[in-house]
C-alpha cells in the first residue's frame, strides 16, 4: 500500500498496543532503544515525562479501527525544561550574552515547559522512524504537523501552556531540511556533540581495545583500573534494584543536573522498571567501597540492525562526589561500558554529550548534533530565529587517543556511522 499523502498522523497512542508491539518493534528495530515498546512500557505513567506516540499508516479509516500497516512513528514527550546559564557550553557573542542575561536574570535558571520530539532522558536521534522513500522535506512537514496537532486537536495533549516545541538531536545532513521549518518559526541550535567510542567486533576483551590505543591513552586506562581496584562492581537484578531504590536515586541526584539544559528527569522507580522490562539488555551495576554504595552506572544494549550490529547506549550514572576523584568512579564506569560492549559484540559505545575531554581521552569521537526549537511566545520565537546562528558550541578538539592505524580506520568509517548504520540519517 502507498504511504498516505497526509502529513497528519493517522493515530495518537498513549502506549504501544500489545497487538501492535511486534510491528512497532520491527519498524524501529536496531534504530533506537528509546523508541522500542519495552522502553516506552517502562516509562508509562511517568511522573516527570508525559509520552504521546504519533503513528502514520499506509491506510486507516480514522474511526479507531486498527491501521493497515505502520509507515512511520514518532515519540513526543511533555517535560519541564530548566536552562541554566549556557556559558560553559556555548561560545557566546555579545548579542547572545545579552539574550542570555534576559533569559537568566542574575544567573537564575530559565524554566519552561515543552513538547519534545525525541528522547528527553538521553542523547541521540530518537525522535522518529519512517519507512524508506520518504524525503527529508516530507519528514519535516510531518513532524511540524504532529506538533501542531498536539496543541490543537488531541484532548489529552491540548495543554497550550507548553512554551516550546523541540525537535531533539538531529545529525548533520539529516536535519529535516531546516529551511522548510524556518518558515514556520523554527530555529536550529548546536550544542555539545555526542561522544561515540567505536569497537571492533573481533575484540575479545578490553586488552584488545587498549592495544589499539596510543601509549598515553593506554596508560590512562591502566591508571583508572588501578585507582578503582578496591571498588567492587555488583550487577543488580530487578528485585535488587527495587530494594535499593533510595540508594540509587540518591546517587543519581548527586550527579544529575550539571548540564546546561535539563529535560525532565528520572523517577526513583525507573531503575527497577527498566531492568524488569529489558532484562540482560539493561545493565545496572552498583559500585561498593568498604561496605558503602558509592556509585552506579546503567545502560542499554540495542537490538541488532539488519546488518547484525549492536550499540551500547550509556544511560545514567550516579556517584558520591567525595569519592569520585579518589577512586576514579566516573572514568571506571566509562571503561565498564566499553567492557560490556566488547562482551556483547557491539560496534560502538554511545557515551552521551558530557565530559567530552575525559571520553575523548579513552578513544570516544565527537558526533555533532543539532536541536530545532519553536517558542510559542512570538518575541522569543523571533529572537531565536534571528540569533540561532550565533549559538556556537565552545571549540572542542578531540585528543589523539588511537594508534595511527586504528585512527585511520575510524576516519574512513566515520564516527557518525554509529547512527547512520542504524538507519537514522534520513
Amino acid at each position: 500500500m502507498p504511504i498516505l499523502s497526509s502529513n497528519q498522523p493517522t493515530f495518537w497512542w498513549d502506549r504501544v498496543p500489545d497487538d501492535r508491539a511486534a510491528e512497532w518493534d520491527a519498524l524501529v528495530a536496531g534504530r533506537s532503544v528509546y523508541m522500542g515498546s519495552q522502553y516506552l512500557r517502562a516509562m508509562e505513567d511517568h511522573p516527570k515525562v508525559k509520552t504521546r506516540l504519533a503513528v502514520w499508516t499506509s491506510e486507516g479509516t480514522g474511526s479507531g479501527a486498527l491501521p493497515d500497516r505502520l509507515t512511520g512513528v514518532a515519540v513526543f514527550q511533555r517535560v519541564s525544561i530548566e536552562s541554566r546559564s549556557p556559558d560553559g557550553h556555548l561560545d557566546l557573542g555579545w548579542i547572545m550574552r545579552l539574550v542570555n542575561r534576559v533569559l537568566h536574570p542574575g544567573g537564575k535558571p530559565f524554566t519552561f515547559s515543552a513538547w519534545v520530539a525525541g528522547q528527553s532522558l538521553g542523547s541521540g536521534p530518537h525522535a522518529h522512524v519512517f519507512e524508506a522513500g520518504l524525503s527529508a522535506v516530507d519528514a519535516a512537514l510531518r513532524i511540524d504537523a504532529a506538533f501542531r496537532a498536539l496543541a490543537r486537536k488531541d484532548k489529552l495533549c491540548s495543554d497550550l501552556s507548553a512554551s516550546a516545541w523541540i525537535l531533539k538531536d538531529q545529525l548533520p545532513g539529516a536535519d529535516l531540511k531546516l529551511s522548510n521549518l524556518q518558515r514556520r518559526g523554527w530555529a536550529q541550535l548546536a550544542f555539545d556533540p555526542v561522544m561515540v567510542l567505536p569497537l571492533k567486533q573481533d575484540w575479545h576483551g578490553i586488552e584488545d581495545w587498549m592495544d589499539a590505543l596510543r601509549t598515553k591513552a593506554r596508560t590512562k586506562v591502566k591508571a583508572i583500573l588501578q585507582r578503582s581496584s578496591q571498588v567492587e562492581l555488583v550487577p543488580l537484578d530487578a528485585a535488587q534494584a527495587e530494594a535499593m531504590t533510595d540508594v540509587l536515586y540518591g546517587l543519581y541526584c548527586a550527579v544529575y543536573g550539571r548540564a546546561g539544559l535539563v529535560m525532565g528527569g528520572l523517577a526513583p522507580e525507573d531503575f527497577a522498571r527498566l531492568k524488569r522490562e529489558h532484562g540482560d539488555d539493561f545493565c545496572l551495576v552498583a559500585h561498593s567501597y568498604e561496605g558503602r554504595w558509592v556509585g552506579f552506572h546503567c545502560g542499554f544494549c540495542t537490538a541488532e540492525t539488519p546488518t547484525g550490529e549492536r550499540s551500547i547506549e550509556a544511560y545514567f550514572v550516579g556517584f558520591e562526589p567525595s569519592f569520585n576523584k579518589k577512586l576514579g568512579l566516573y572514568q571506571r564506569m566509562l571503561v565498564e561500558f566499553v567492557r560490556w560492549g566488547i562482551q556483547r559484540d557491539a560496534s560502538r559505545v554511545i557515551m552521551g554529550r558530557t565530559a567530552l575531554e575525559i571520553k575523548s581521552g579513552i578513544g570516544a569521537l565527537p558526533v555533532p548534533l543539532t536541536l530545532s526549537v519553536r517558542f510559542r511566545n512570538p518575541v522569543l520565537r523571533a529572537l531565536m530565529v534571528l540569533g540561532a546562528g550565533l549559538f556556537v558550541p565552545k571549540p572542542f578538539v578531540p585528543r589523539r587517543a588511537w594508534r595511527e592505524d586504528a585512527a585511520l580506520d575510524w576516519a574512513e568509517r566515520g564516527a557518525e556511522s554509529g547512527y547512520q548504520e542504524k538507519g537514522l540519517s534520513a
